[in-house]
């Protein structure tokens, strides 16, 4: 296809501080295929603990300083909605935040022209996108993840007027899935495109197989309802010859680890932490299936789309997740997965001896699992029809 020239300003919480950060990874992975094809890709974001404009793998990474460096954590370390509950500090560093942005982004979309600002969480990243479209003369472009909406109705019910106000303004109202677009419904009538994300692992080589292996990867933070699966484990371990393998980091990992141990003193429940891609990938490619059994955390979140179950279903691998938030876009029950209720851990349970003992239903979902990778979240498709709405917002 035949792309204008045009220049993009990423506006986003949190950005990769250096080349190996593991911050938002599809973010990235967006934004180089973007650069690709000659889209100019620039990057808005907080700092964090007195970082500077930067330049990381080619792409520009302008960061707002908000507050004393000691204190400007209330990004990157974990999600920003969880920073919030620790405390009346953060709730002041939020309002710093909102404040040395928006006087950061209107002296940069006056001194630098951008054809289109690209928002994304606009609770409260509206506010900035707002300020590029009237003073830096943009076009506005928004993406929903999920969580910022529900929060937002949560948390901050009498704001729910100012900010659909706010977001009518946007040229595009995009989701990045079916269910945070339903959310939308109080905040606009207006059409929604869908417009999700793909894996950022990109090799794939090597042999597949099944080394008995049940495997989980994520972030260890309440939404992603690993205490269900341990215990859900806990209940047919003595029936199976499979390893639980838990991949990832967080503030819930050492909670994890003690239920693990009163649960399974034989070690057969494995805590990794965050590991290199090419461990990843063997991970991925070794597990006889793949599990998310995501849950509805206390500030209402859980998984917006679900780009762990992208990745397992690429190397065609069965999965096993919650009918929750945006997993329901990629996973369809009985074909290429089986769907739970979501902290249902005999559901769970149940759900893991059905894919155990049935070898052949994992051999035709995990087909069924590549195939529908390779039609809805292909990242040409994604990166094309993405551009196909930044033309059309450009030529209005």
């Amino acid at each position: 296809m035949e792309i204008q020239e045009m220049k993009v300003l990423f506006i986003t919480t949190a950005y990769k501080r250096h080349k190996k950060d593991i911050i938002t990874p599809w973010m990235v992975e967006l934004i180089q295929r973007l650069r690709s094809k000659k889209i100019d890709v620039h990057v808005f974001t907080s700092s964090y603990r007195g970082m500077q404009n930067q330049v990381i793998d080619g792409v520009p990474v302008i960061r707002f300083r908000y507050f004393f460096k000691k204190y400007e954590r209330l990004t990157h370390e974990e999600n920003a909605v969880d920073r919030l509950g620790r405390g009346p500090l953060n709730l002041l560093l939020s309002f710093f935040y909102i404040i040395y942005g928006s006087i950061a982004i209107y002296r940069l979309t006056r001194a630098k022209k951008y054809d289109i600002a690209h928002v994304n969480w606009p609770f409260p990243h509206i506010i900035f996108g707002i300020i590029a479209k009237y003073f830096g003369r943009t076009k506005l472009f928004t993406t929903f993840y999920g969580l910022e909406i529900r929060w937002l109705k949560k948390k901050f019910k009498f704001l729910l007027k100012p900010f659909a106000w706010l977001i009518n303004h946007a040229d595009i109202i995009s989701a990045i899935s079916n269910h945070t677009a339903r959310e939308l419904k109080n905040v606009t009538e207006r059409a929604i495109p869908i417009i999700p994300f793909s894996t950022p692992i990109n090799e794939k080589s090597g042999i597949v197989s099944d080394q008995n292996i049940i495997l989980f990867v994520g972030r260890s933070v309440e939404r992603k309802g690993v205490d269900c699966l341990i215990k859900a484990f806990g209940q047919i371990k003595d029936q199976i010859p499979h390893r639980l393998i838990i991949v990832g980091d967080g503030p819930e990992r050492r909670n994890w680890e003690a239920m693990a141990k009163n649960i399974d003193q034989s070690g057969r429940i494995q805590f990794t932490g965050w590991v290199s891609n090419e461990e990843l990938s063997e991970f991925y490619r070794t597990c006889s299936f793949f599990v998310l059994p995501a849950v509805y955390d206390k500030h209402g979140d859980t998984e917006g789309l679900g780009v762990v179950l992208i990745e397992a279903m690429s190397y065609s691998k069965p999965v096993i997740a919650s009918s929750a938030g945006g997993i329901t876009d990629v996973v369809s029950d009985g074909q290429n997965g089986i769907l739970v209720e979501p902290g249902d851990k005999n559901a769970l349970s149940r759900a893991m001896l059905k894919m155990i003992n049935d070898a052949s239903m994992r051999i035709k979902m995990g087909q069924n699992a590549k195939k529908i990778i390779d039609e809805k979240f292909n990242w040409d498709k994604i990166v094309n029809d993405l551009i196909k709405f930044y033309e059309r917002i450009k030529r209005q």
